[in-house]
């Protein structure tokens, strides 16, 4: 949780006057997978299990967005529950500008309110913050590759699937973890280079994601996405190759 009250507001103070007016019963009507806390405060207790903090988190996310339940409070909770991902990332990039946190809040807030649920639906914590990256990098060093003076050197293997699944791990990354955030450079450099497409690289990355639970994960996402085993194991395979083929590249620019 954030603890400078400044940033999104103090989070005892959001959850006691959440809890006084049983507001988790409320938005539990519109999204079951709430139902059975007893308190605000419970959702940030569920970080230990992956699949449940993806689950909570997006439920959070679709109240919040505008064309969901466009619900302020929401968009409070999950800005709060994403503080520890929102902080590492404005340390990354804090040579970008001089109170790079509101930057990274205020980018959180809009990539929160105007969120795809309908299309995107796990990996939540993950994507939120890949959006507001790709957004801050977009404005701040428009055409640019991030370049990082005190950057320890994390070589990011792309055909490891546990590294790729560090992106979903459901909480975002604690400051210090660094490679997951190597990893988010990877793919945005891809895609911005035209090494690999957007969607393919989330078609990757949501795969991965499957595949760390032991789920059938092509068959999975295959389905969800409306498409062949067989485009999801060729796009996967091309997007793969794509990436170990620009590997030089990429650490080249990165030097």
């Amino acid at each position: 949780m954030f603890r400078d009250a400044t940033v999104a507001g103090c989070w005892a103070g959001l959850v006691a006057r959440l809890d006084s007016s049983d507001v988790v019963a409320r938005w539990a009507v519109r999204e079951p997978v709430l139902s059975g806390a007893v308190s605000v405060g419970a959702f940030a207790e569920q970080a230990a299990d992956r699949r449940r903090a993806d689950e909570v988190l997006g439920a959070l996310v679709r109240l919040a967005a505008v064309d969901g339940g466009d619900e302020p409070d929401a968009l409070l909770v999950a800005l709060h529950l994403l503080s520890d991902g929102a902080l590492a990332l404005a340390g990354r990039l804090a040579d970008l500008h001089v109170d790079m946190v509101t930057l990274v809040v205020g980018e959180l807030t809009v990539r929160i309110r105007t969120f795809p649920w309908r299309r995107r639906t796990r990996a939540y914590a993950a994507n939120l913050l890949l959006d507001t990256r790709a957004g801050l990098l977009r404005e701040l060093r428009p055409g640019c590759t991030r370049a990082y003076p005190d950057r320890r050197e994390v070589l990011v293997d792309p055909l490891d699937d546990r590294q790729v699944a560090t992106l979903l791990d459901g909480p975002a990354p604690a400051a210090g973890e660094g490679a997951a955030l190597e990893l988010v450079d990877l793919l945005l450099w891809a895609e911005r280079t035209g090494v690999a497409s957007g969607e393919d690289l989330r078609l990757l990355v949501e795969e991965a994601w499957v595949r760390e639970f032991g789920v059938a994960a092509q068959e999975t996402v295959a389905a969800q996405w409306g498409v062949d085993v067989r485009t999801v194991r060729r796009r996967r395979t091309r997007t793969l190759r794509g990436l170990q083929a620009a590997a030089g590249a990429y650490l080249a620019a990165c030097a």
